[in-house]
C-alpha cells in the first residue's frame, strides 16, 4: 500500500514539473516578437516567429510536431558570421535559409532530420550571415528558394 502511494506521488510530481516546465515554454515562445518575410521572386509570404535572444534562439522550434506552411522562424544573431544549428530535440524535418546583413541568401541546407539523440549534427553556413530563418523541408525546392535572392523583412531594422 505504501509503495503504491509513493508510486502515485511521484507520478503527480513528475505531471507537476512536466506541466510547469511546458507552461514556460509556452510563454517564452509567445513572447517572440512577430513579423512577415516576403520572397519576391516567388511570391512567397511567411508569417514568423522571431528569435532575437539567446534564450529564444536556444528554444527555437524544439519539442513542436509540427509548423504550419506558411510560418518560419527566423533567428536574428547579434553579429554576422558563420551560423550554426543543430536538430536537438526538433521533432520536425526543416529547411534551413541563411541571409547576409544586407538580406541576399548565402547559404542554403535542405532536409534536416530530426534528432533524438544525445548528441546531434551540428550544420553550419557555408559563408557570414546574419540571419537563419527556419522552414518546413521541401519549401527550398518547392519555391526554387535560390543563393543571392533579395528578400524583404517587415519588421527587422
Amino acid at each position: 500500500m505504501l509503495k503504491n502511494n509513493l508510486k502515485i506521488v511521484y507520478i503527480g510530481l513528475l505531471f507537476f514539473v512536466l506541466l510547469a516546465s511546458w507552461s514556460g515554454y509556452n510563454r517564452s515562445i509567445e513572447a517572440m516578437e512577430k513579423g512577415n518575410i516576403y520572397f519576391p521572386r516567388q511570391g512567397l509570404n511567411l508569417q514568423l516567429e522571431i528569435a532575437k535572444t539567446e534564450k529564444q534562439r536556444a528554444q527555437g522550434l524544439m519539442f513542436r510536431t509540427n509548423l504550419a506552411l506558411n510560418k518560419g522562424m527566423l533567428f536574428v544573431f547579434e553579429q554576422e558570421g558563420i551560423q550554426s544549428v543543430w536538430m536537438k530535440n526538433t521533432l520536425i524535418s526543416l529547411d534551413i535559409i541563411f541571409f547576409s546583413s544586407n538580406k541576399k541568401i548565402v547559404s542554403i541546407i535542405q532536409g534536416l532530420k530530426p534528432c533524438k539523440q544525445a548528441v546531434c549534427k551540428i550544420y553550419s553556413s557555408t559563408t557570414k550571415a546574419k540571419y537563419m530563418l527556419e522552414v518546413n523541408s521541401g519549401i527550398v525546392k518547392k519555391m526554387k528558394l535560390g543563393l543571392g535572392q533579395k528578400i524583404i523583412f517587415d519588421t527587422l531594422k
